[in-house]
Protein backbone atom coordinates (compact mmCIF):
# COMPACT_ATOMS: atom_id res chain seq x y z
CA UNK A 1 0.00 0.00 0.00
CA UNK A 2 1.73 3.44 -0.77
CA UNK A 3 2.44 5.97 1.86
CA UNK A 4 -0.16 8.83 1.62
CA UNK A 5 1.41 12.59 1.71
CA UNK A 6 0.62 15.03 4.50
CA UNK A 7 1.85 17.84 2.21
CA UNK A 8 -0.78 20.64 1.32
CA UNK A 9 -0.43 21.73 -1.89
CA UNK A 10 -0.84 25.57 -3.00
CA UNK A 11 -3.17 27.00 -5.63
CA UNK A 12 -2.12 30.39 -7.03
CA UNK A 13 -5.03 32.70 -7.22
CA UNK A 14 -5.14 35.15 -10.39
CA UNK A 15 -4.79 38.75 -9.62
CA UNK A 16 -7.59 40.97 -9.55
CA UNK A 17 -6.55 42.73 -13.03
CA UNK A 18 -6.47 38.73 -14.63
CA UNK A 19 -9.72 38.00 -12.83
CA UNK A 20 -11.79 41.26 -14.30
CA UNK A 21 -10.21 40.08 -18.17
CA UNK A 22 -11.74 36.78 -17.97
CA UNK A 23 -15.05 35.93 -19.29
CA UNK A 24 -17.41 34.04 -16.92
CA UNK A 25 -19.01 30.40 -18.58
CA UNK A 26 -22.06 32.34 -18.24
CA UNK A 27 -23.64 35.78 -18.93
CA UNK A 28 -26.58 37.24 -19.39
CA UNK A 29 -27.39 40.57 -21.64
CA UNK A 30 -30.35 42.18 -20.15
CA UNK A 31 -30.72 44.91 -22.08
CA UNK A 32 -29.76 46.61 -25.56
CA UNK A 33 -29.82 49.86 -27.07
CA UNK A 34 -29.43 49.92 -30.87
CA UNK A 35 -29.89 53.40 -32.55
CA UNK A 36 -30.66 53.21 -36.90
CA UNK A 37 -30.99 55.88 -39.03
CA UNK A 38 -31.06 55.60 -43.22
CA UNK A 39 -31.16 52.38 -44.94
CA UNK A 40 -30.49 49.50 -42.27
CA UNK A 41 -29.38 46.60 -44.48
CA UNK A 42 -30.99 43.29 -43.88
CA UNK A 43 -30.56 39.37 -44.80
CA UNK A 44 -32.52 36.64 -43.84
CA UNK A 45 -30.83 33.18 -43.76
CA UNK A 46 -33.45 30.43 -43.41
CA UNK A 47 -31.72 26.75 -42.16
CA UNK A 48 -33.54 23.20 -41.75
CA UNK A 49 -36.55 24.18 -43.68
CA UNK A 50 -39.99 22.42 -42.11
CA UNK A 51 -37.99 20.55 -39.60
CA UNK A 52 -37.85 21.22 -36.04
CA UNK A 53 -34.70 22.56 -35.88
CA UNK A 54 -35.76 25.17 -38.55
CA UNK A 55 -34.14 28.77 -37.52
CA UNK A 56 -34.08 32.18 -39.52
CA UNK A 57 -31.23 33.88 -38.89
CA UNK A 58 -32.57 37.90 -40.10
CA UNK A 59 -29.50 40.17 -39.59
CA UNK A 60 -30.30 43.87 -39.36
CA UNK A 61 -27.65 46.07 -39.63
CA UNK A 62 -25.22 44.75 -36.94
CA UNK A 63 -27.89 42.74 -35.03
CA UNK A 64 -27.93 39.03 -35.55
CA UNK A 65 -32.00 37.98 -34.71
CA UNK A 66 -32.57 34.01 -34.52
CA UNK A 67 -36.49 32.81 -34.78
CA UNK A 68 -37.86 29.53 -34.99
CA UNK A 69 -41.57 29.90 -35.46
CA UNK A 70 -43.75 31.78 -37.23
CA UNK A 71 -45.56 33.43 -35.15
CA UNK A 72 -42.78 34.62 -33.53
CA UNK A 73 -41.69 36.47 -36.42
CA UNK A 74 -45.50 37.67 -37.12
CA UNK A 75 -45.94 39.04 -33.72
CA UNK A 76 -42.68 41.18 -34.09
CA UNK A 77 -43.76 42.14 -37.73
CA UNK A 78 -47.19 43.21 -36.42
CA UNK A 79 -45.73 44.80 -33.14
CA UNK A 80 -43.71 47.17 -35.82
CA UNK A 81 -46.47 48.07 -37.91
CA UNK A 82 -48.56 49.56 -35.33
CA UNK A 83 -45.49 51.88 -34.76
CA UNK A 84 -46.30 53.65 -37.64
CA UNK A 85 -48.71 55.82 -36.02
CA UNK A 86 -44.75 56.59 -34.43
CA UNK A 87 -43.27 56.63 -37.48
CA UNK A 88 -45.31 59.01 -39.23
CA UNK A 89 -43.62 62.60 -36.95
CA UNK A 90 -39.66 60.97 -38.03
CA UNK A 91 -37.54 62.83 -40.32
CA UNK A 92 -37.77 60.74 -44.06
CA UNK A 93 -33.66 60.72 -44.02
CA UNK A 94 -31.18 61.36 -41.47
CA UNK A 95 -27.29 61.63 -42.86
CA UNK A 96 -25.33 59.13 -41.51
CA UNK A 97 -22.45 56.96 -42.30
CA UNK A 98 -21.89 54.95 -45.62
CA UNK A 99 -24.60 51.59 -45.45
CA UNK A 100 -22.17 48.64 -43.57
CA UNK A 101 -21.80 45.47 -45.38
CA UNK A 102 -23.75 42.47 -43.43
CA UNK A 103 -22.25 38.77 -42.85
CA UNK A 104 -21.27 37.24 -39.89
CA UNK A 105 -17.58 39.38 -39.34
CA UNK A 106 -20.05 42.94 -39.05
CA UNK A 107 -22.61 40.96 -35.93
CA UNK A 108 -22.02 42.82 -33.04
CA UNK A 109 -25.20 41.53 -31.10
CA UNK A 110 -27.05 37.98 -31.39
CA UNK A 111 -30.81 37.70 -29.75
CA UNK A 112 -32.88 34.82 -30.10
CA UNK A 113 -36.65 35.56 -30.18
CA UNK A 114 -38.88 33.06 -29.05
CA UNK A 115 -42.72 32.63 -27.84
CA UNK A 116 -45.26 35.85 -28.71
CA UNK A 117 -42.91 38.82 -27.45
CA UNK A 118 -44.25 42.04 -26.35
CA UNK A 119 -43.77 45.01 -28.31
CA UNK A 120 -44.07 48.51 -27.02
CA UNK A 121 -43.37 51.39 -28.83
CA UNK A 122 -42.91 55.17 -28.10
CA UNK A 123 -42.06 58.42 -30.07
CA UNK A 124 -39.98 60.41 -28.14
CA UNK A 125 -39.45 64.25 -29.46
CA UNK A 126 -36.24 66.01 -30.36
CA UNK A 127 -34.32 67.05 -27.60
CA UNK A 128 -31.34 70.37 -27.31
CA UNK A 129 -33.07 72.39 -30.25
CA UNK A 130 -33.22 69.68 -32.58
CA UNK A 131 -29.50 68.56 -31.85
CA UNK A 132 -30.69 65.25 -30.81
CA UNK A 133 -33.60 64.22 -33.63
CA UNK A 134 -37.40 62.69 -32.94
CA UNK A 135 -36.73 59.06 -32.42
CA UNK A 136 -39.50 56.20 -32.38
CA UNK A 137 -38.45 53.52 -29.59
CA UNK A 138 -39.26 50.25 -29.83
CA UNK A 139 -38.97 47.51 -27.51
CA UNK A 140 -39.18 43.82 -28.12
CA UNK A 141 -38.06 42.07 -25.28
CA UNK A 142 -34.25 43.03 -23.97
CA UNK A 143 -34.08 44.88 -27.02
CA UNK A 144 -34.60 48.91 -27.87
CA UNK A 145 -34.55 50.37 -30.81
CA UNK A 146 -34.23 53.78 -31.42
CA UNK A 147 -35.10 54.51 -34.87
CA UNK A 148 -34.14 58.06 -35.92
CA UNK A 149 -35.73 58.28 -39.58
CA UNK A 150 -38.82 57.19 -41.91
CA UNK A 151 -36.24 55.30 -43.92
CA UNK A 152 -34.85 53.03 -41.20
CA UNK A 153 -37.87 52.11 -39.74
CA UNK A 154 -39.28 50.94 -43.03
CA UNK A 155 -36.39 49.15 -43.94
CA UNK A 156 -36.64 47.16 -40.88
CA UNK A 157 -40.01 47.05 -41.05
CA UNK A 158 -39.67 45.26 -44.79
CA UNK A 159 -37.30 42.41 -43.27
CA UNK A 160 -39.61 41.79 -40.05
CA UNK A 161 -42.19 41.28 -42.68
CA UNK A 162 -40.61 39.20 -45.07
CA UNK A 163 -39.38 37.06 -42.31
CA UNK A 164 -43.05 36.43 -41.03
CA UNK A 165 -43.56 35.41 -44.60
CA UNK A 166 -41.28 33.33 -44.87
CA UNK A 167 -41.27 31.45 -41.65
CA UNK A 168 -45.34 31.41 -41.94
CA UNK A 169 -44.91 29.70 -45.81
CA UNK A 170 -42.36 27.26 -44.12
CA UNK A 171 -43.99 25.93 -40.50
CA UNK A 172 -41.96 23.47 -38.70
CA UNK A 173 -43.25 20.00 -37.98
CA UNK A 174 -44.60 21.08 -34.35
CA UNK A 175 -46.22 24.29 -35.45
Amino acid sequence: MPARSNRSRTVEQPSPTTQARMITKSSVVTSLTVRAAGLVPARLDLAHVGTAEQQLGLTLGTVLIYVRAGETARAVADGWSGAAVGARSLAPAVAGRRPLLIGPTTVAAMIRFAGLPDVTWASLPSQVGGAVPAMLRIEIGPVTWEVCDATAYTSMLRAWRQAARLLGENPTEDE
